[in-house]
Order: C-alpha cells, then sequence, then structure tokens
C-alpha cells in the first residue's frame, strides 16, 4: 500500500510495511501530520474514503503556514473536523453525477462558513461552526475524473447537494470512491 501525498505539480510516496492495513497506516499517521515539513489535516478521510485494505491511497498536501520569527510565538491549534458518513448519490445525467448529504437546517448556516474544493480526483466540503462543531465531506479519489471547474455545491432546506460534472460523458459512477475492476485501468 502507498501513500500519495499530492502537493501542487509534485507526488511524494510513502510506501507502508508489508501487509500494513489502511487502519494501521491512520494509527501511524495520526490527526495531524508532518512529512517533509509539511502538515496533513484530516488524515481520517484515509480510512472514511476507501473501503478495500491494501489499496493505494491519495491525499492533498495542506499548504504549510509560515512562521513568523518573532520575541513571542503563539501556537496555532490544528482545527479538528468530524467527517460526515452518511450520504446518497447517483448519476444525474450522461454528464453530472448528485452527491446529497443531508443535515437539519443547513440552507439557514451562513454560506461564508463553507468551503469547497473540487480537484481532478478528489473533492471536499468543509463546514465551519454548524452546531458548534466543525465538520467535512469528501471523497480521496473518485470512481472517475471530474470537471472540476463546472464542480459545485448548492444548499436546499436540510440538503447540501453537490453537483459533480463527469470529464467523459461514458464514464460510469457505480461507486463515488475509486473502485478496482476486472480489467479495469487502474490509472483512469
Amino acid at each position: 500500500m502507498k501513500l500519495f501525498i499530492h502537493s501542487g505539480n509534485a507526488v511524494e510516496i510513502y510506501e507502508s510495511k508489508l501487509g500494513e492495513t489502511i487502519d494501521q497506516l491512520q494509527k501511524a499517521l495520526g490527526s495531524e501530520v508532518l512529512f517533509n515539513n509539511r502538515t496533513i489535516l484530516n488524515t481520517s478521510m484515509l480510512v472514511n474514503s476507501f473501503f478495500n485494505e491494501n489499496d493505494d491511497v491519495i491525499v492533498q498536501k495542506v499548504k504549510p503556514i509560515p512562521v513568523q520569527q518573532t520575541t513571542q510565538v503563539s501556537a496555532q491549534k490544528p482545527i479538528h473536523y468530524n467527517n460526515i458518513t452518511k450520504f446518497a448519490f447517483w448519476d444525474v445525467d450522461d454528464m453530472n453525477v448528485r452527491v446529497v448529504v443531508e443535515l437539519k437546517d443547513i440552507a439557514k448556516h451562513p454560506l461564508d462558513k463553507f468551503q469547497a474544493r473540487f480537484f481532478e480526483r478528489s473533492f471536499e466540503i468543509k463546514i465551519h461552526d454548524y452546531q458548534n462543531k466543525n465538520w467535512t465531506f469528501g471523497v480521496a479519489r473518485t470512481q472517475c475524473k471530474l470537471d472540476s471547474a463546472n464542480s459545485k455545491f448548492t444548499l436546499k432546506g436540510d440538503k447540501i447537494l453537490i453537483t459533480l460534472r463527469k470529464v467523459k460523458k461514458e464514464d460510469n459512477w457505480f461507486s463515488i470512491h475509486k473502485q478496482k475492476t476486472i480489467g479495469g485501468d487502474d490509472s483512469d
């Protein structure tokens, strides 16, 4: 099992010990990781995003916060996020996949408390100060590639509606998480 850590256009690879499972890797990484002087937050997303052990794991690297030299250094505590694990998804049409996350009265929550990031093979929605907690929902490696520029989220009543725009019309999203298939191409 390998951990691919993306930072801009560079990729660093961490190879796990023989037989190490994702759960063991999660425990080894903890909730905050310093890898080659870069902090990775929310490593629990690794465990929630993959169902099969010994799969390769891909995470986005968080840019380090530059520290200025002063006489008094105040340590910033990392923000803790609770993972949202309950969701539904389906193909809306030939070019869109819909993901629905239900949270009571979420549409009443201020829009500036949401952060959404869409990438070629992953996405993440962060919600700050909802019911006095911070929440995150995301997929570290999606089944197929996304058109990140045209993917979005909207709020309606008790739902977060995430629209993932497909790159190819013929892409089959039988799972939201990347799954190995017989005869499939894992490089896609």
